[in-house]
C-alpha cells in the first residue's frame, strides 16, 4: 500500500474514532465459551456518562496491555502515572453477567513513546490466570490470527459477552499491520474493543502478536460503512519494552556526568531486563538520592539543595526540570521507607534525621526529627527494608539493621563481615541488592526481614544480577509499596448520611480540591463518629458504640472491605487520631476525654484506655489532632481551643469567636480545614502550631477550598505522619 493511500486511510479511521463513545477495533462475530481468561474488559470513566470501553490482555500478573487511545477521549493526554479518569478492568470474565474472574482498578499507565500502546498497572496482582506471552516472531502476510473483544457486534450495542473471530494479515509495516475478515460478509472490528488481542495459536501455545488500533467498522451495528478490515498495532517487536516496564524491581541511578539511569530486575530470576540512560543530565552535582515512587526522585546536591526530579518516561528515560523543595540537606546518604519517611545521615555530624514526605510529589518536607545525634557517620551505605526499618553497611563489611520507633532507634548486626559494598539497595519484601566496587550487582533474599537475624539471608554468588557494568555514583530502588500515592498532599475521608464513604484530595499549596469520589457501597451500620488512621484504614464507631476498622482497598473508585469489629462501648460523639499511636475520643454521655493506644496500622483491638479528663469536653462541637498529643477543638460559640495532652491536659484558647463550624480537620503541619453549615470548606494555615497562639493563623476568605458541596455527616483528615 502506498504512502498516500495509507495517509488517506488513517485520516478516515480517525474520523471513525470521533466522540467519547469509545475507540474502535475488535471482532464482532460469534460468541465463544472458551474465551482466553487473560482477556480483559477495560472501562475508562463512567459508563453511559462519557466513558469509554476497550479490551486488553494480561501480559504480567499485575499489568494489562491495551491501546493508548482508549484513554485519550475528550482530548486527554496519556502520561506516565495514574489514569486521569477512574478506570476498572475485568479480567477472566468472558460473560460479564457472571461473577467469575477479577475486577480491579487501574492505578498507573505507561504509554509507549511512539505506538498506540499503553501498559496499565492493576491495583492488585491477578491470581489463577496465566498472562499471555508476547509473540516471538513478526506477523506475516497471509497469516491468520484470532481476535477477541468486548465491543459491538452486528446486532448488539453493548454485548455482555466477549466475542472472537479469525482475521487474515494483508500487509505488515514496521509498527502496524492490516487485517481483513476471512469471509466477505464478516463484520467488524467494531467500537468498544480498541486494544483487543490479535493472537497466534500454534503447537507452542497462544501468543500475543498485535492489539487493535482502528477499523472501518463495516457490518457493525449502527454503522453504514461497507468497507471491512482494520489496522492493528504490533507488539511482537516491543516485547523488551514491555518486559522492562512491567518488571517488579526498578532501580534509578545517577552517573558521574549527571545523567540518570533506569534499570529493571526480575526478582524471581535475578535477571536484569534492561538499563536505559537519559540523554539529559541533572543541572547540579548530585550528592545523595532516594526514590519515592515509580516517577519521583529526591536528589540532594553537594551543596545541600534538595530537588524533586519528576520522571516523565522510563524508556526512553526522560525527566522534567528539577524542582527545588528545600535547602540544608547536606546528607551523605538518603533512603525512603515507602511509607512517608525519608531518612538522612548528615555529612558533617553523622546524625540520623527523619523527614515526613507529605505527598507523592512533595513541594516541601515536614517534621524534621532527630533520631540519633551521632554515630551514623561511619556508615557507607543506607537503604530501607520496609517502613521504619533501615539497612546499612560499614567499610568493615558489617551489615546493620536499625529499627526506628518514634524518635529512637535500636541496632542489630545481621552480619559482621562480607558486606563491604559501594551501594546497598532494597525495594522491600526481603530483597537486597549490593553493588561491588568492580561494578557487579549481587542479589540476596532475606527469608524474614523482620526477625532481626542475618542467618536466613540467602545469597546467589553463582547467579548475580550482573558481574559488571554498574558504574553509577548513586543508586536507589523504587519501593515495592510506596505511599503516599497521590501528588496532592491532603486526603480527607467522609461518611454521607446514607452510609456511603467519600474520599477527597486537596492541594495544600493552592487550596484546590482535586476531586471527590463516593463509594457505591454503604457501611452496614449507622456511623456516629470516625477517625482516619492512615491512607487505607478508618476507625468508625456506630451509634450504638461498636467500633469498626474499615479497610480501604481503592480510592478511585472508592472501595472498602467488609468492616471488622474491633471493640464495643465506644459511645463517643467525637474521635480524632494524632498520627502517632493515640486515638482520642469524647464520650457522648459524660463529656469525658479518653485516649486509646492504636498498636498497629491495622489494629484488631485498641489498648490502654486512659482517662485524660473526666468531664467538661461534652460541649465541644468538633475535635481534630494538629500533631501528636496536640488537639484542636471548637465550640458552638465559635471558640477555637488547643489542648496539649500529657498524662493530663492543658487548654489554650486560640480564638474566642469565628470558629462556629460543623467540622474541623487537620492533617498536621499547621493546616486546618473547616466545613461550614452551608457546605463550604474553608482553609487556614497556622504559621507555628506549637506556639499556643492563634494570632498567626492565616485565613483565606476569598480563596476557600469550596464554597459549597461538602454535605458529609462525618469528615476526617489523614494525618501526614501516619
Amino acid at each position: 500500500m502506498g504512502v498516500a493511500v495509507r495517509r488517506w486511510l488513517w485520516l478516515a479511521l480517525l474520523g471513525l474514532l470521533g466522540g467519547a463513545a469509545a475507540v474502535v477495533a475488535g471482532p464482532a462475530q460469534t460468541s465463544a465459551d472458551g474465551i482466553d481468561p487473560f482477556v480483559a474488559k477495560i472501562e475508562v470513566g463512567t459508563p453511559g456518562a462519557g466513558g469509554t470501553s476497550c479490551t486488553g490482555s494480561l501480559v504480567h500478573r499485575q499489568w494489562l496491555v491495551t491501546a493508548r487511545t482508549c484513554f485519550e477521549a475528550g482530548g486527554q493526554t496519556v502520561t506516565l502515572g495514574p489514569p486521569k479518569r477512574a478506570t476498572m478492568a475485568t479480567v477472566g470474565r468472558a460473560d460479564l453477567s457472571t461473577t467469575s474472574g477479577h475486577v480491579v482498578p487501574v492505578v498507573r499507565l505507561v504509554p509507549h513513546p511512539q505506538r498506540d500502546v499503553v501498559l496499565a498497572r492493576l491495583a492488585t496482582p491477578i491470581s489463577g490466570i496465566a498472562p499471555v506471552p508476547i509473540g516471538s516472531a513478526a506477523p506475516s502476510v497471509g497469516e491468520r490470527l484470532r481476535l477477541i473483544g468486548y465491543g459491538r457486534t452486528r446486532t448488539e450495542w453493548v454485548p455482555n459477552r466477549a466475542h472472537t473471530a479469525t482475521f487474515e494479515v494483508t500487509s505488515v509495516g514496521t509498527s502496524t499491520m492490516d487485517i481483513t475478515g476471512v469471509t466477505a460478509d464478516q463484520a467488524g472490528p467494531c467500537k468498544g474493543d480498541a486494544g483487543g488481542p490479535a493472537l497466534r495459536d500454534g503447537g507452542g501455545g497462544t501468543e500475543l502478536v498485535a492489539i487493535g488500533h482502528s477499523s472501518w467498522q463495516g457490518g457493525c451495528v449502527g454503522e453504514t460503512e461497507t468497507r471491512r478490515g482494520a489496522l492493528e498495532t504490533r507488539v511482537d517487536d516491543i516485547r523488551d519494552w514491555i518486559r522492562l516496564a512491567t518488571t517488579d524491581v526498578s532501580v534509578f541511578g545517577v552517573l558521574a556526568d549527571g545523567r540518570l539511569t533506569y534499570s529493571g530486575i526480575d526478582s524471581a530470576t535475578g535477571d536484569r531486563l534492561g538499563t536505559v540512560t537519559s540523554a539529559a543530565a541533572l543541572p547540579f552535582a548530585a550528592g545523595s538520592m532516594a526514590t519515592l515512587n515509580f516517577n519521583t526522585l529526591l536528589v540532594a546536591s553537594t551543596t545541600g539543595v534538595l530537588y524533586r526530579v519528576d520522571i516523565t518516561a522510563t524508556n526512553p528515560l526522560r525527566f522534567d526540570p528539577p524542582v527545588q523543595i528545600g535547602t540544608g540537606y547536606t546528607h551523605k546518604l538518603l533512603a525512603y521507607d515507602g511509607d512517608g519517611s525519608l531518612f538522612g545521615i548528615a555529612a558533617a555530624t553523622g546524625a540520623l534525621r527523619r523527614y515526613t514526605v507529605p505527598s507523592a510529589k512533595p513541594s516541601t518536607l515536614i517534621n524534621n526529627t532527630l533520631i540519633g545525634d551521632r554515630g551514623f557517620g561511619t556508615l557507607k551505605t543506607l537503604a530501607t527494608a520496609g517502613p521504619d526499618l533501615l539497612l546499612a553497611t560499614t567499610s568493615a563489611g558489617v551489615l546493620i539493621q536499625y529499627r526506628i520507633s518514634d524518635n529512637t532507634w535500636s541496632r542489630t548486626d545481621l552480619a559482621t563481615s562480607g558486606w563491604d559494598y559501594e551501594h546497598l539497595l532494597s525495594p522491600g519484601d526481603g530483597l537486597y541488592y549490593a553493588r561491588a566496587a568492580q561494578g557487579a550487582m549481587l542479589r540476596f533474599r532475606d527469608q524474614n526481614p523482620l526477625n532481626g537475624s542475618g542467618t536466613d539471608i540467602q545469597s546467589f554468588p553463582s547467579d548475580p544480577v550482573d558481574t559488571s557494568g554498574w558504574n553509577q555514583t548513586l543508586l536507589s530502588a523504587v519501593p515495592l509499596t510506596s505511599f503516599p500515592e497521590s501528588p496532592v498532599d491532603v486526603s480527607i475521608f467522609g461518611i454521607r448520611s446514607d452510609g456511603r464513604l467519600t474520599y477527597s484530595q486537596i492541594d495544600s499549596a493552592t487550596g484546590d480540591r482535586l476531586g471527590t469520589v463516593t463509594s457505591a457501597a454503604a457501611l452496614p451500620f449507622a456511623a456516629g463518629s470516625m477517625a482516619t488512621l492512615n491512607f487505607n484504614t478508618l476507625l468508625v464507631a456506630s451509634t450504638t458504640g461498636v467500633l469498626y476498622r474499615v479497610d480501604i482497598t481503592a480510592t478511585n473508585p472508592l472501595r472498602f472491605d467488609p468492616p471488622v469489629q474491633i471493640g464495643t462501648g465506644y459511645t463517643h460523639k467525637l474521635l480524632a487520631y494524632d498520627g502517632d499511636g493515640s486515638l482520642f475520643g469524647i464520650a457522648a454521655a459524660t463529656g469525658a476525654l479518653r485516649r486509646y493506644t492504636v498498636p498497629s496500622a491495622k489494629p484488631s483491638t485498641l489498648t490502654n484506655n486512659t482517662l485524660i479528663g473526666a468531664s467538661g469536653f461534652g460541649s465541644l462541637r468538633t475535635l481534630a489532632a494538629a500533631a501528636p498529643d496536640l488537639l484542636l477543638a471548637t465550640t458552638s460559640a465559635g471558640t477555637l481551643i488547643q489542648y496539649r495532652i500529657t498524662d493530663t491536659w492543658a487548654r489554650t484558647d486560640l480564638a474566642s469567636s469565628g470558629w462556629n463550624h460543623a467540622h474541623l480537620l487537620s492533617p498536621g503541619n499547621g493546616l486546618y480545614y473547616a466545613r461550614t453549615a452551608q457546605g463550604a470548606m474553608l482553609r487556614f494555615r497556622d504559621q507555628n502550631p506549637l506556639n499556643g497562639s492563634g494570632t498567626d493563623i492565616q485565613s483565606f476568605p476569598n480563596d476557600p477550598v469550596d464554597t459549597g458541596g461538602w454535605d458529609q455527616a462525618l469528615l476526617s483528615a489523614q494525618p501526614f505522619s501516619a
